[in-house]
């Protein structure tokens, strides 16, 4: 963690492609660091702590199963698609800076995802390709609410259960709702594939702990805590800006 330990150089951790590789194995304690580097200033959300974090999330489900990895690799995507808007807007200081500065371009460049975009009038400029980093960020922070009643649900179940059933339970209530017929059965059918194992078994490949104990369930706890916090954050910010229904 020494290598990343500078909140004042987030980027140029950023730009670094190490920080961002699907080959590097996933590591709680990586995770651990960089949330609590995250809500160490909630209100403006350290862009590669924050991003990272996510990134590194994903990697959860690597562990569990390659089937299910396969469901959220648009995470990593719009992952990616972040780190570049920080290069589009340079003079960008954190998170919701960045958003902010992209809401005062134009009236509607904020609302672009690619396939609004003529639609919305920019069939033929230089934004006629543009995805928005308000509405990205918004989907990443779905995924992290979707993470938080995953983690909240581990907690209830004592160790017992298999995971995907929670997997799937969090994912009807949390994601469900904002993707499309395709999207849901391709996750459902992910989820059949999957191999996952009990809670318990999950606890110990992504937490490290051989057994459901007060001590992995206390990570658990942290962990959720400093999911909310963020949440708490994010979405205030989209609930002030009145963002919450891009497309």
């Amino acid at each position: 963690m020494e290598a990343i330990s500078d909140p004042t150089k987030w980027r140029e951790y950023i730009k670094d492609d190490n920080n961002f590789n699907q080959e590097i194995p996933f590591d709680f304690k990586n995770i651990f660091f960089k949330l609590k580097k995250v809500v160490e200033d909630p209100q403006k959300l350290n862009p590669f702590y924050t991003l990272s974090s996510i990134f590194d999330f994903t990697k959860f489900f690597k562990e569990i199963s390659s089937a299910l990895s396969m469901g959220f690799s648009d995470i990593t995507e719009k992952s990616q698609i972040m780190r570049e808007k920080f290069e589009e807007y340079p003079e960008s200081t954190d998170i919701f800076d960045l958003l902010n500065k992209e809401m005062d371009l134009k009236s509607n460049i904020y609302k672009l995802n690619r396939n609004n975009n003529k639609k919305l009038g920019h069939g033929k400029d230089k934004y006629s390709n543009y995805i928005s980093a308000c509405r990205t960020f918004l989907r990443l922070l779905w995924f992290l609410e979707y993470l938080n009643d995953v983690f909240e649900n581990v907690l209830k179940d004592n160790g017992n259960g298999p995971i995907k059933t929670i997997l799937g339970n969090s994912y009807n209530k949390v994601l469900a709702p904002h993707h499309g017929f395709f999207v849901r059965k391709a996750v459902g059918v992910a989820l059949a594939l999957s191999s996952a194992g009990t809670v318990t078994n999950t606890v110990e490949l992504v937490f490290g702990y051989k057994e459901f104990n007060d001590e992995a369930k206390k990570s658990i706890q942290e962990t959720i805590d400093m999911l909310k916090i963020i949440l708490d954050s994010g979405y205030g910010f989209y609930k002030k800006n009145d963002l919450l229904g891009l497309e």
